[in-house]
């Protein structure tokens, strides 16, 4: 995913082409374009193609989901220490990262729409206005630009389900909804407009396999989501806890908002369950309501935590005694196999104090801390983890200047993200429909001199060389044998 949309980006900048965005020279249609226009846009602004300002853009979503967090946790009556620990709590939810990596353009689709469901619920509770509906309208449109409708389908509806169900009413009247719906439609649909103008049978067809993908393609049972809680990472107990928390204890109010975010969650997950094609990014939504319903929870733990006598407490406890265990096991490990470094020492020092204000039952310190240690790891140890320990990994300084000015067929269909380590275009033809006389083929089958491909087409192989891009050994469950082929210098006799 990340290779598809990079490379999309960067055909984009490369070709001028903004506004009919391709992949590999071909129309890539499938996704709106507004994640691809704002990471070409970064790009262009550093005047850089370093792997870091492709991410850019979709850093911005996520802290900008974490900021709504925050706003959207004061407008649900939390403090602002409290709504702090939300938008932290969904920062660290370890899905929500992870797609930044992973880069589809998901977290562009939600986090517009999140930022439309702050300001609606914003006016649901105060008054509408047409300052504020236009700024509703366009948020949405920009979700519907991002990913299409999906984030309508699964945060949308889901909230307002989960608010009528509370509220029991939602107060918004016939003119203001036509504000909404109006700027939305136009601001989302106008750039399928222009493709069914300019394409418009390429279109109907990457819509109609998008369409047939939905019920033939990755299909998984409906059960296949109802282990969403596990994508939140370190807040898993207390996430769960959270979901069953206010439907079984009848020994306290719960909070309105508490409810609403429950339903929220509850809902996203239905919907979702719904839909036959599943995939492990699709449940990354539903970890925003699912943060702020966490943030229900642990906010009353911290509030009666002083109460020794209260049962609802041990999820929690359990929580903090497996963290505390995994802070001073993960380290070792590290250092057993890295070395010993300022990681280890950060990492020990944050998990003494946070073992010892668990001890003290201070849970305010304790939440902090533990948010601290998962960013410690974040930034220390997965960087070293993920390093590059191929040792027969392929640099593009050892054949950039021999490809620089011809043209690269394959005899099959390569992936984008061996076209982005090729870091040019590739287009499949056969080999007796090449007509350079010179030119550079990709292929995994290993030719020589004598082979009967290489005699008939009278081509000489002027220079081979072994591809691998994979950044792991072939013991890797990441190892993938895509990455690894033959690139050919052919000349023509």
């Amino acid at each position: 995913m990340e290779a598809r949309n990079f490379q999309t980006a960067k055909e984009m900048v490369e070709d001028n082409n903004w506004l009919l965005p391709t992949l590999n020279g071909e129309p890539r249609y499938q996704k709106p374009p507004l994640p691809t226009w704002l990471t070409a846009f970064s790009v262009l602004l550093f005047n850089s193609k370093s792997i870091i300002f492709y991410r850019i853009p979709a850093i911005l979503l996520l802290f900008i989901i974490g900021i709504t967090s925050y706003f959207f946790s004061l407008k649900i009556k939390f403090n602002r220490n409290e709504s702090i620990i939300n938008g932290l709590i969904t920062l660290s939810s370890i899905y929500i990262i992870a797609i930044v990596f992973e880069a589809p353009w998901d977290i562009f689709a939600h986090g517009f729409m999140f930022l439309a469901i702050y300001f609606l619920f914003s006016s649901l509770e105060n008054k509408f206005n047409l300052k504020q509906n236009i700024l509703i309208g366009l948020l949405i449109g920009f979700s519907i630009m991002s990913k299409g409708p999906i984030s309508i389908y699964v945060l949308l509806i889901p909230f307002l389900l989960s608010y009528l169900l509370v509220y029991k009413k939602i107060n918004i009247n016939i003119s203001n909804l036509i504000q909404i719906l109006f700027v939305s439609i136009i601001s989302g649909s106008l750039w399928y407009i222009y493709i069914y103008s300019q394409d418009n049978q390429t279109l109907v067809d990457i819509i109609s396999l998008e369409t047939e993908n939905w019920s033939n393609y990755n299909v998984k049972p409906f059960y296949y989501y109802w282990d969403f809680f596990i994508n939140s990472g370190i807040w898993l107990i207390p996430a769960i806890a959270s979901l069953i928390f206010p439907f079984i204890n009848s020994k306290i109010s719960i909070n309105k908002n508490y409810l609403l975010t429950s339903y929220w969650v509850i809902f996203s997950v239905i919907l979702l369950s719904l839909i036959p094609e599943k995939k492990t990014r699709y449940i990354m939504p539903v970890l925003i309501p699912l943060a702020l319903n966490t943030g229900f929870y642990i906010n009353y733990i911290i509030k009666y935590s002083k109460q020794k006598s209260i049962t609802s407490i041990w999820p929690i406890y359990l929580n903090f005694v497996l963290i505390s265990i995994a802070s001073l096991i993960i380290p070792i490990i590290y250092a057993y196999n890295y070395g010993f470094s300022f990681f280890s020492i950060i990492t020990i020092i944050v998990a003494l104090s946070f073992i010892y204000n668990f001890y003290k039952r201070d849970f305010d310190n304790v939440i902090y801390l533990k948010i601290i240690l998962f960013f410690s790891m974040i930034n220390f140890a997965l960087p070293q983890m993920y390093s590059n320990t191929n040792t027969n990994y392929t640099s593009t300084d050892l054949f950039h200047q021999d490809i620089k000015e011809l043209k690269l067929y394959s005899d099959y269909k390569i992936t984008a993200d061996l076209i982005w380590n090729l870091n040019k275009k590739v287009r499949k033809l056969e080999l007796s429909k090449i007509n350079d006389s010179i030119f550079v083929l990709i292929s995994n089958k290993n030719f020589d001199a004598k082979n009967v491909n290489i005699i008939e087409n009278k081509l000489l192989i002027k220079k081979k060389i072994k591809l691998n891009f994979n950044t792991t050994t072939e013991e890797n469950n990441r190892y993938r044998d895509r990455l690894a082929t033959n690139l050919y210098i052919l000349l023509k006799k």
